[in-house]
């Protein structure tokens, strides 16, 4: 485990091999009917190992799980020939859990939430999900249902936009808009982020072009998408502000690069093409930060933020 934590590779040497192999059959089996070849077949093109298993070792562990207490059924193929899938209709296995066990599982599943990669946040809830199904244990499903944010989501749908994301692919969504109700809207995906507990797709609206987050909550299905590799980013509506940032430990955006840096004083580009986002960026960066040009920019949101104390001291 130390190992693939400091370099996210994991050595022959350093697994019971066979065992992996075992755990691995013994899902898939879980899962739906595999035939040895299919089992076989997937296993080779498994990273850690590669390698195609023969029939005669599969049964050896079909066997050991009959051995072990579970209930393996098979049944033929619509193959020609006289083939059997094997499966495990249910799992005999029932993990436990106590309460202290759960509560800091999902401490853990908050932390990820915002501070690791969407894709980590979609890994973990899918565990949840499973081990809820498999512990069955009330005080669980009931901390599940408080916690988990993926709860209510199509899983495929937030898989699928997670690829657009890898890829910033265009994609077309069926989006329940508060104002003009189901309407379809092509965006250039960039990522998927949790913000004040609720997730978010972050992108480039083409039909506004500017860049926006769309809640996920109103996004209903995918219509369309087009690979990354055929989609060419609208430039026009594009500008570069640069700021002083004073804080050291202040995280850059992806759409932000340094310019120079002395001290602890980093001059920072930031590309946009939303001043609300923008202006929501700075206010989060409050007196950590100094904008620098355009001065059109930083004249206008100035007057904004001396608006905003006049009605917040006198009111409207």
């Amino acid at each position: 485990m130390r190992q693939y934590i400091n370099t996210k590779e994991v050595s022959y040497s350093a697994i019971f091999y066979s065992a992996f192999k075992a755990l691995i059959v013994f899902d898939m089996l879980l899962q739906s009917p595999k035939t040895l070849d299919e089992i076989s077949d997937y296993l080779s093109k498994l990273p850690y190992i590669k390698s195609k298993l023969s029939k005669d070792s599969l049964r050896v562990y079909i066997n050991t799980f009959k051995n072990a207490g579970c209930n393996v059924e098979k049944k033929l193929t619509k193959a020609k020939r006289r083939e059997y899938a094997y499966f495990i209709p249910e799992n005999p296995f029932r993990p436990t859990i106590n309460e202290l066990q759960a509560k800091k599982l999902f401490e853990i599943y908050e932390f990820i939430m915002y501070n690791l990669p969407f894709e980590e946040l979609l890994n973990a809830d899918l565990l949840l999900r499973k081990f809820d199904y498999h512990v069955n244990n009330v005080a669980f499903h009931e901390l599940y249902l408080e916690h988990s944010l993926l709860k209510n989501f199509d899983l495929n749908l937030l898989k699928q936009l997670e690829q657009c994301c890898k890829e910033n692919a265009l994609v077309t969504v069926l989006y329940n808009s508060p104002r003009s109700g189901f309407k379809e809207i092509p965006i250039i995906a960039y990522k998927m982020k949790v913000q004040n507990y609720k997730l978010y797709l972050e992108g480039f609206g083409m039909e506004y072009k500017t860049e926006g987050i769309f809640l996920m909550d109103r996004i209903i299905k995918i219509t369309d998408i087009i690979p990354g590799e055929e989609v060419e980013m609208p430039q026009e509506n594009f500008f570069d502000i640069i700021f002083e940032l004073y804080d050291p430990t202040a995280e850059l955006m992806e759409c932000e690069e340094i310019i120079s840096e002395i001290g602890d004083i980093r001059t920072v580009k930031h590309r946009t093409s939303n001043k609300v986002l923008t202006t929501h960026r700075f206010l989060q960066l409050a007196d950590s930060c100094k904008i620098l040009e355009p001065v059109e920019y930083r004249d206008e949101f100035i007057a904004a933020l001396k608006s905003a104390r006049e009605v917040y001291l006198y009111g409207d």
